[in-house]
Order: structure tokens, then sequence, then C-alpha cells
């Protein structure tokens, strides 16, 4: 009897059974081995009444003969293979959604926590990870970077490269850079004395294909295979970074001068608390995009002082408690290559490590003290935990007597701001840049003919040296120097050319400000140029208009009728499309005088069609005020162009 023979008649078996039960079967298919725990978690969670006995009883399964390693692990059974590559196989075909669901109570029953590691019970993290792939390749990655992270860390690379293996046969192709990283580094730091240099090449393509990590396991397991790629090909004897890494919780090392250096962790908080030693100037650029809407581009220039290498580098500072931000900063170095900064979950977990290691590093209290218990809280927070948890945690820090003033102090430095953490590549003697950008909205309120006052609000961390760059908007020029409410500007420079930002220093203080800053617009001078020129116009159409009546008032409609439709037209190429995503500035500030150019051009038709009703008094007087309208307005544009020039009125 061939295979497809029993695979048939074994699939006919399962199918004459209930379709709770069938279903149950299909569950058991995706597990190589299972014992009657499992098969009881798995009928309690499709809501099955089959107990391990039936199950064990049953001739679709086998038991496992081969000897058990440890004495007390309870019997292993299968599916019997023939049904198990059959039942597999025809719900990936036809019923992917369930092969998911079973995948997904496998991985459920194997889980369990990393810290502390399980290591007699390694294969479990195996098999989950292995079912995770299975169904939510995204959350495979995820637990395979922490689970490689914590295992090498405690000397099992086998196990990392074990899992690493587990998830590749799942994986779509841009997925698998990072299982085939951590293989390669786990291969390498189980058997160092015997690393093959075909190796130290697959590793070294690996990592220059692989973009940024997505957390902050991943990041420190790239960061290794640097190290690692660095040590073996050019250095002879072990590096810094190296030891940092594969020992993270060592408090201090030793650089190749000799010179003891902080960890990763207290690096960063040292930063935090005098963020201008890493952050040489902050430029915060402008771009009025609309009346409602205006665009801010943060600059960061970065010096990280002697450390060389990938670093988590301090890149900016938010305000307290915008935690959330961090997740949807996307910066690039320099406008160009993307950077990868920590989110909410990792930027907590490093806080609250490097928190938890100023706590352990000086002498402690009792193990029953609040201060070691904040100690344990601290280095329990995972990445199911928020920023609540941690500003709790520091609340609690700053106010226990137990905890030292000058950590309680430092503590509280650590608080003013939400750190940016940004993994860059830093160089002794060189700076870095970083830009991120946002949108935000604005106020703009017009201020006499073709002026205009735009209102927005900054927030800047004042201790920094802030720069403020403001960009004109199309069509507009400044009016005069920012008047902001909390601070001072100082202009960089007085001359430049209309179209180049405006640039300003910000007078220094201490901790975050929220800064509101006025800026005041007035139209370009063609712009008030164009409405006197159709004033112009309209008073002509109505001295002729006049003149015409006592010599040849047949002539006046004709001559009127054209010279008006030449003001209508010059009027609608002036004004331009209107966006539907929002009204620039120009044409915002321009509503008055477009009007004005709409009148005019309604007064010279009135001027023009009026002697049509045979009445010369009507004629004068509607030719007069089109006069009147025209000279008034002419007036008003050119003493309100020459006072739009002077911010102290448009601000009053």
């Amino acid at each position: 009897m061939t295979q497809e023979s029993l695979a048939a008649q074994a699939l006919a078996a399962v199918d004459r059974l209930p379709r709770e039960e069938a279903g149950f079967w299909e569950a058991l298919a995706v597990h190589r081995w299972f014992d009657a725990e499992l098969v009881a978690h798995t009928a309690d969670a499709l809501g099955v009444e089959v107990t391990p006995e039936q199950v064990t009883a049953s001739p679709f399964v086998v038991e496992d003969r081969a000897p058990a390693v440890d004495p007390e692990e309870a019997p292993r059974y299968s599916l019997r293979p023939v049904l198990r590559t059959a039942l597999t196989a025809r719900l990936a075909a036809e019923r992917p959604t369930v092969l998911r669901q079973a995948h997904r109570i496998a991985a459920t029953y194997h889980h369990q926590e990393l810290e502390p590691l399980h290591t007699g019970r390694l294969g479990r993290y195996i098999l989950e990870i292995n079912h995770l792939a299975s169904y939510q390749p995204e959350f495979a990655l995820r637990r395979l970077a922490s689970f490689a992270h914590v295992a090498l860390l405690a000397g099992y690379p086998e196990a990392a490269s074990r899992a690493a293996a587990a998830t590749l046969p799942a994986l779509a192709p841009a997925d698998r850079p990072l299982p085939e990283i951590i293989a390669a580094v786990a291969e390498i730091l189980n058997a160092p004395a015997q690393v093959e240099h075909g190796t130290l090449l697959r590793l070294d393509d690996l990592l220059a294909r692989y973009d940024a990590p997505a957390n902050l396991a991943a990041t420190r397991l790239v960061l290794l295979g640097r190290d690692l790629v660095t040590y073996f090909t050019e250095r002879p004897e072990s590096a810094t970074a190296l030891t940092a890494l594969v020992a993270p919780d060592l408090t201090t090392a030793i650089d190749p001068r000799g010179v003891p250096v902080l960890g990763s962790e207290l690096q960063l908080l040292e930063d935090l608390t005098r963020p201008a030693r890493t952050i040489t100037n902050r430029t915060h650029r402008v771009e009025l995009t609309s009346s409602g809407t205006c665009r801010h581009q943060v600059t960061t220039k970065l010096d990280a002082g002697d450390r060389a290498g990938r670093r988590m580098v301090l890149a900016d500072v938010l305000p307290a408690g915008r935690w959330e931000d961090l997740d949807h900063l996307n910066p690039s170095e320099r406008g160009a290559r993307p950077v990868s900064v920590l989110g909410t979950e990792d930027t907590v977990q490093v806080v609250a490590k490097g928190v938890r290691r100023l706590l352990d590093t000086h002498e402690r209290a009792g193990d029953d003290s609040s201060r070691a218990e904040l100690s344990r809280r601290l280095g329990h927070l995972d990445a199911q935990s928020n920023a609540d948890d941690l500003t709790t945690l520091l609340d609690r820090a700053r106010q226990t007597e137990e905890v030292e003033g000058f950590l309680r102090e430092r503590i509280g430095e650590l608080m003013r701001y939400t750190p940016v953490v940004a993994m860059v590549d830093v160089h002794p003697g060189l700076s870095s840049e970083l830009s991120y950008g946002y949108e935000d909205e604005c106020t703009a309120r017009r201020t006499g003919l073709g002026g205009v006052v735009v209102s927005l609000e900054l927030t800047l961390p004042l201790e920094l040296r802030n720069r403020l760059q403001i960009v004109p908007p199309p069509g507009m020029v400044l009016a005069g120097e920012p008047q902001a409410d909390g601070a001072r500007l100082v202009p960089v420079r007085t001359e430049q050319p209309a179209t180049a930002p405006q640039q300003f220093d910000i007078s220094p203080g201490e901790g975050t400000a929220r800064i509101r800053v006025d800026l005041a617009y007035r139209l370009a001078d063609s712009e008030f140029t164009n409405v006197v020129r159709t004033a112009g116009l309209s008073m002509l159409i109505s001295v002729i208009a006049l003149l015409l009546l006592v010599a040849d008032r047949n002539l006046v409609p004709i001559l009127g009728t054209i010279m008006a439709a030449v003001i209508g037209m010059l009027n609608g190429s002036r004004e331009g499309a209107t966006p539907n995503e929002g009204v620039p500035l120009h044409v915002h500030a321009g509503k008055r005088l477009r009007a004005l150019r709409t009148t005019h051009t309604a007064a010279a038709v009135m001027a023009t069609t009026a002697p049509n009703i045979d009445s010369v008094p009507v004629s004068l007087a509607t030719s007069g005020t089109a006069f009147l309208i025209g000279l008034v307005t002419c007036v008003m544009v050119l003493l309100s162009r020459r006072t739009s020039a002077r911010p102290a009125a448009l601000l009053s």
C-alpha cells in the first residue's frame, strides 16, 4: 500500500469523527511530540471534552520509544507520521486559519518567562519561537531577539542558534537576516577558538544588508555581531565594546588607554542629566505651509566625546511625559540615511536598568528595604511595562529616605526630559547630525491690508543652545523681528535674501519651556502695486466714461466693457488656485486686497454700463463714485504698504 493511500485512509478516519473532535486532532498535528499536559491544554483551549487517556489509547497515536533523558520526564507521544503530515498539508492548503490557530495554542503552552532563564527547559523557548513564526512572524522575531540575547549572556549560544534555525522555514526572505545573524554569532561564540573565516564573511555581509533593528535586544545582537567581526579580523585582543555587550551588567570597563568608562545605560543617564555635553547645537526650523499648519524640523548636532563605534547616544530631549512620541519620530542622519531610535518600551527599559544600577552600585540597606524593593521592581520592567510604571518608581525613589540625597537629586534631573536615544556611528572628533520633523497647528490673523501675524508654539529645552530658523512663506516677507513670550530672540544675520531662512538664537535658561512666537509678515511690494494698478485702471475708465458722455456716449459701453474685461482677467490670473489641503499664507493675507480688486472691477463695469439707461446724472454719479473708490483705494494701499513694514503696528 502506497503512502498516498495510507494518508487518504487516515484522513478519512479523522473526517468520520465529530467536527470538534476532528479539530482537536488537527491541532495536535502541529506538534512533533506531546505529553498528557499538552493534550489537556489543547483540549481546554478548543473546548473539547477529550482526556489524555483517550488520546494515548487512540490508534492515531504512537508512543516515543526512546529512553528519556530525565527519569521524571512524562511519557511523550506523537501522531502517526503519515497522519500528521497529511493533516498539516491539508490545513495549509485548505484551512490556513485553523492551522494558525493551532500554532497559536501551541505557542501559548510553551511560553515561559525569560528572566530568570529556565536553563533546564530551553527546548520550550525554541518550540514557542517555532510556533510563533508559523502564525505571527513579527512577534517571532522580537521573541527570538530577546531569547537569543538572554541565552548568549547566560552562556548558551547553541540554544540561540537552534531558536534561530527554528524560525527560518516559516519566514519570508525579507525577515531572514536577523535569524541568520543570530545563528552566525552563536556559531562564533560556541567555538571562539575555531572560528572559520567563511563564517565571519557571511556575518559581515548579513550585517551590511540588515536594516536598522526594531528593538533593543536586536540592536545589541547586531552590535555584538559587528564587534565580533572586528575582533576576529582586526584586533589582537579583546575589545571593550564586546565585553560590555556580552556582560552588560558590569558597572565599568577599561578602554584601550586604561581609563575606566561607564556602561551604556549609565553613560546615557549621565548625558540625560547634562544634555548640553552631548547635544552641542539644536536647530528648530519652521516652515509655514498654510494659514493653519506649520512644519517643524528639529536638527541636533551631537558630540559623543571619546566614544567610538555604533553607540546609544542621546540625540534630543523632549518634554517630560512625551514617551509616546518616541515611536513616531523617524529621524535621519544628515537628512539622508534613516536612523534607528529606541521606542517607548526600549527607552523605558534602558532608563530603568540604568537607575537600578545606580541604586545597586552604592551601599544598600537590608534586602527588605524600600530601596531593595525599588531595585527589584525596576529590574522587572519589561516590554509590557509603560512609561507610567517607570515614572511611578522614579517618583518613589526621589522620596525614599534610604536613597542618598545626591542620588535623589540625580533621579530628579532624569525626570526633567523624555530622552530620544539613537543608535548612531560615532567617532572621536567628528560630530553627528540627526533630524526629525512633525506637523503642528498655528494661527494666522490678518492685519491691515496684506499683513498677517502668525502665532505658533515651540517647545524648547532652554539649557541647550537653540537656534530658530524661519522660512518665509512664498510671496511674503518678514515684517521685522519675531516677538517671543518667555525668551529673547537674537538675530544671527540681518542682511540676507528674502528667500533665505531668518535665523535667531534663543536666550538660554533652565528646564523646558513652551514659548509662543509671533511672526509678522506682509505681502511682497508687487502685490500692493498690482492693486494700485487695478485701481488706476478703474479710475481711467471712469474718466474716459465722463469724457465720452460729452463727446459720444455710444462709445462708452464698448470701450468700457473691453477695459473692464481686461481688469477681470488680470484679477483672475493673480489669484491662483487654492489647494485643498489648506489656504497658503499669501492667499490668506491677501484676502482684503483681492476684495478691493473685485470692487474696482465692479465699479468699472458700472461706470461703463450706466450710460445705457440714458440718464446723464446717473452716469455722472456712477463714474464719479468709481473714480473716488479708486482714488481712496490707492491712498489706502500705499499707506498700508508703508505701515506694514513696521512690526509694532502689526503686533499691537
